[in-house]
């Protein structure tokens, strides 16, 4: 039967019966971050899965909305899932299954994450819930995803257009209102509903009415989040904002003694590639730290380009060129 403890999500405040060989390596990986270990024993135990690189809007911050070159696009396996599965499934907690596109656009997506949740790991989803066809709001529920994240940047059709280029702001708000009504006739307490809001300076005025209608749709959180930038779209979203005036919208950068990403997480593309986060190193295959439907899992976490970017956060300056990325990266602050 084995030893079972609970882990509570900070965000949803969902519980699940964790296996202790779980729990055991989660404690370790933090435990090794802590020390800057180049050869960890742990295994990550999070993880960012992208199901697909495609979608349907062109978000004027998005390479994949703006088409910039990169990973060729395509939809996840139901294969490469088992692969991932296989490796790291007894490891595992939270899985994030988004990343350069939208994920609902994998037409084998609720399979995928019925998957992940029968191996007891909590599994989350950022969409633009954008589409009539692949909406089924049973299904969500039935699939057992605990927290979906609704991307709109707006309270009003043409607030939510200025950035969602292509979206439809009745349409998502109709399927918001479906899946919560239908979590109220199954008495479901997921998926847990967050309404994310970039916060732009074209709609820092509509932030109190959001709140309003997330309260009026029958949200859990309302999430008001500042937009990652993609240095090469900074200048076509706001061509005339100076750098102090850009910063007020932007990540700020903090100093970190290390990385957690390099002891605890890993991001997966569509295509079984590995990178060692899901920034924008993930979005070109020039930066791939290998590929899981090539090799062990093992074999790349402790590959010679990890362990250099682990270093990196030793002071140490990295031969390999991907290991550089993480070297410059806004994120660790130098």
């Amino acid at each position: 039967m084995g030893i079972f403890y609970l882990w509570r999500n900070s965000i949803t405040g969902f519980r699940r019966r964790l296996p202790y060989k779980k729990i055991r390596n989660a404690l370790l990986a933090k435990y090794e971050q802590k020390r800057n270990q180049l050869c960890p024993r742990a295994f990550p135990f999070t993880a960012i899965i992208d199901p697909a690189n495609i979608c349907q809007l062109s978000c004027p911050l998005c390479p994949t909305g703006q088409k910039v070159e990169g990973r060729k696009p395509g939809v996840m396996k139901l294969d490469t899932v088992e692969r991932i599965l296989e490796e790291l499934g007894d490891y595992l907690i939270d899985v994030e299954l988004d990343n350069w596109g939208e994920p609902f656009l994998n037409p084998d997506i609720y399979e995928i994450i019925s998957r992940f949740s029968g191996k007891r790991i909590q599994t989350s989803i950022s969409t633009n819930l954008s589409f009539e066809k692949q909406f089924d709001p049973q299904e969500i529920i039935k699939c057992g995803l605990d927290h979906l994240i609704v991307s709109i940047d707006g309270a009003t059709e043409k607030t939510y257009q200025k950035y969602r280029v292509g979206g439809n702001f009745e349409l998502v708000l109709s399927n918001l209102r479906k899946l919560v009504e239908e979590k109220k006739r199954l008495s479901s307490a997921k998926p847990f509903l967050t309404m994310k809001f970039l916060v732009f300076p074209h709609n820092l005025n509509e932030q109190e009415a959001f709140q309003k209608l997330a309260k009026e749709i029958g949200a859990d959180r309302v999430w008001f989040k500042s937009p990652y930038f993609v240095r090469t779209l900074i200048d076509r979203l706001y061509p005339k904002m100076s750098p102090e005036q850009l910063s007020q919208f932007a990540t700020p950068v903090v100093k970190r003694k290390n990385c957690h990403w390099l002891w605890t997480s890993v991001a997966f593309s569509w295509d079984g590639a590995v990178s060692p986060c899901c920034f924008g190193i993930s979005y070109h295959p020039r930066w791939d730290f290998g590929n899981i439907l090539h090799q062990s899992f093992r074999e790349i976490w402790l590959s010679q380009v990890y362990q250099e970017s682990r270093a990196v956060f030793l002071g140490q300056k990295p031969k390999d060129d991907r290991a550089k990325f993480c070297e410059l990266c806004t994120h660790r602050g130098g």
